[in-house]
């Protein structure tokens, strides 16, 4: 099963690195960007997720440190009057403790802390509840692509149903993980399985969910959370 997965994933990205009709430009430019080094320009590039971003729903924010980040994520919980808060296990979380700040400075706020996959069915199940109830869940990203204003989480150490079930997801990454595009997504994760870089599940999301399938009205909210946040923190 593995195999077949790695083989498919492979075709897609020597797909995606092939350059289709009318593409003259040099992979890894932004609109023709770029620059004076040969680089993608950082302020371009989170630019165009911005601009991609808000055009579906999003909410994009670029906070110049941690403390502007923390500070921001006071106010948000503060003016949606967020009861629960779940805070993901990924790394960004951890180097910002996250948790730890949190509860110090929203002592009325109930938080509660991933668990992530647990072999444990009990623990899965536990998991899946504070989830369910939660108004607003913070998780860390491995890429943001700007070409579409899409945010890609992986599974590793964490379960999917964080950036699913809460009413509200933000997400934080850093201005590094911003890529122009899908294809440079796979380039920087790698092509052979051997590389071990390829996580069990990649999470795609852009913007918040949405759907018009009953009688052509637009429901926000159907699939998933009724707000999708994303804050990169650092300068460009």
């Amino acid at each position: 099963m593995n195999g077949s997965r790695e083989v498919i994933l492979g075709r897609i990205r020597r797909a995606l690195l092939r350059p289709g009709p009318g593409q003259g430009q040099e992979h890894g430019s932004l609109n023709g960007v770029q620059s004076s080094s040969g680089r993608v320009d950082p302020v371009q590039l989170f630019g165009q997720f911005q601009e991609q971003s808000e055009r579906v729903g999003g909410e994009p924010r670029l906070c110049t440190d941690s403390e502007e980040a923390l500070r921001g994520i006071q106010d948000l919980v503060v003016a949606a009057a967020y009861r629960r808060v779940a805070v993901s296990n990924h790394e960004i979380c951890r180097r910002h403790r996250l948790a730890q700040v949190l509860s110090d400075l929203l002592p009325e706020v109930s938080l509660w802390i991933e668990e992530g996959n647990s072999d444990s069915g009990s623990s899965r199940r536990r998991n899946s509840r504070q989830l369910a109830q939660a108004d607003l869940s913070i998780t860390g990203a491995e890429f943001l692509i700007a070409e579409s204003g899409t945010v890609l989480i992986a599974s590793t150490g964490s379960s999917r149903q964080i950036s699913l079930l809460p009413t509200a997801h933000l997400v934080l990454a850093t201005p590094d993980q911003i890529c122009p595009d899908l294809a440079a997504v796979f380039q920087q994760l790698g092509t052979a399985p051997e590389e071990g870089r390829l996580p069990a599940a990649l999470t795609m999301i852009t913007g918040p969910s949405r759907t018009a399938d009953i009688e052509k009205v637009l429901i926000k909210g159907a699939h998933g959370p009724v707000r999708q946040l994303t804050w990169v923190i650092g300068r460009l």
